[in-house]
């Protein structure tokens, strides 16, 4: 399944990697991907307000969360 995701996200006070990463692709495990589409962002922790974070697109898989009749 292919994710509609935003090309760009503007952080929040006290946005993280992870929660970022929920946020836009509905899963805490592509924190890597963030990280490395935002090299020169990857050392923050805890991120300021008003800050704006690549989103690449990627394909995600169905994790097997959804309805058996709901899946591809």
């Amino acid at each position: 399944m292919l994710l509609e995701q935003k090309s760009s996200y503007i952080t929040k006070q006290n946005d993280t990697w992870d929660l970022i990463s929920y946020k836009v692709y509905k899963s805490h495990e592509y924190i890597e991907v963030l990280k490395d589409a935002n090299s020169d962002l990857s050392k923050i922790v805890i991120f300021p307000p008003e800050l704006a974070i690549v989103i690449p697109t990627i394909n995600i898989s169905s994790t097997g969360d959804e309805p058996t009749w709901f899946q591809e």
